[in-house]
């Protein structure tokens, strides 16, 4: 669906390819309500857009909240659930159960009840546009990000769900899935990245490349969108050789969870 002349509801639009995107969608002549706990990070995003951009501080969390949204903003033409955090690189048995709360909180079931709430005034509309942020975790696990890679896999599946049950009506269902992108995700979710720089991929997307390659997804109606090198591979290594590509990512980054 192109985006010229519609509107998007935005979540984690206030930083890293949340921004990015809200930028571009802008630049392609639509008109964005972005949502994000962080009003700072809003008011940065929307400096220089002008009205085309609507900040909202807001809480995916908030079950009230998220439930009387869509009658609150009025008529949305494509909502796109990009809000998320990640969690400290540590083995699941030692992760704290609040930890693991939060983590689902946020990146699953916000992304759930946003759909919930939002998906009867999509459907109502002669063409909207529901997308879901997966990851390279929706393919294969991280080493250190077990509940954040079991969020990401159920978001994915998700909307693939989705898309096959509303396949034959105007709504088109879009799954993102970034791998190694310039991002503050860890920053935001107050998570000190490991150091270790062997751990590190070689090649790591800007927000802004990321987000021109969504943009390019979205208005396409593409089922889904590998963003960058790195979740490609991925995906390439997974459909291949599921064990293979798990073990190699395991060796690859297992000094996640050494540092």
């Amino acid at each position: 669906m192109k985006l010229s002349g519609k509107t998007a509801v935005l979540t984690g639009a206030g930083s890293g390819i949340g921004q990015a995107l809200a930028r571009a969608i802008v630049a392609a002549g639509g008109r964005v309500i972005g949502l994000d706990i962080r009003p700072e990070g809003l008011a940065a995003t929307g400096d220089g857009l002008g009205d085309a951009f609507i900040a909202r501080t807001f809480d995916v969390t908030d079950k009230a909240a998220v439930a009387g949204l869509p009658d609150e903003l009025g008529p949305v033409d494509c909502l796109i659930n990009c809000a998320g955090m990640i969690h400290p690189f540590t083995r699941f048995s030692e992760l704290r159960d609040d930890t693991i709360a939060r983590v689902l909180d946020v990146n699953f079931y916000g992304t759930l009840a946003m759909c919930r709430a939002f998906l009867p005034h999509l459907l109502a509309r002669p063409q909207a546009q529901l997308v879901n942020f997966g990851s390279m975790s929706s393919i294969a696990p991280l080493p250190g990000q077990s509940i954040y890679g079991v969020t990401k896999a159920a978001i994915k599946q998700l909307t693939e769900s989705l898309y096959a049950e509303y396949l034959d009506t105007p709504l088109e269902v879009t799954l993102i899935l970034p791998g190694a992108v310039a991002t503050a995700i860890s920053a935001n979710s107050g998570v000190a990245m490991p150091t270790s720089s062997s751990n590190r991929p070689r090649e790591v997307a800007s927000a802004e490349a990321a987000a021109a390659t969504i943009l390019a997804g979205i208005e396409a109606g593409a089922f889904r969108v590998l963003v960058d090198k790195m979740v490609i591979d991925v995906d390439t290594a997974y459909r291949a050789d599921p064990q293979a590509a798990v073990e190699g990512i395991a060796r690859s980054f297992g000094g996640l969870l050494a540092s």
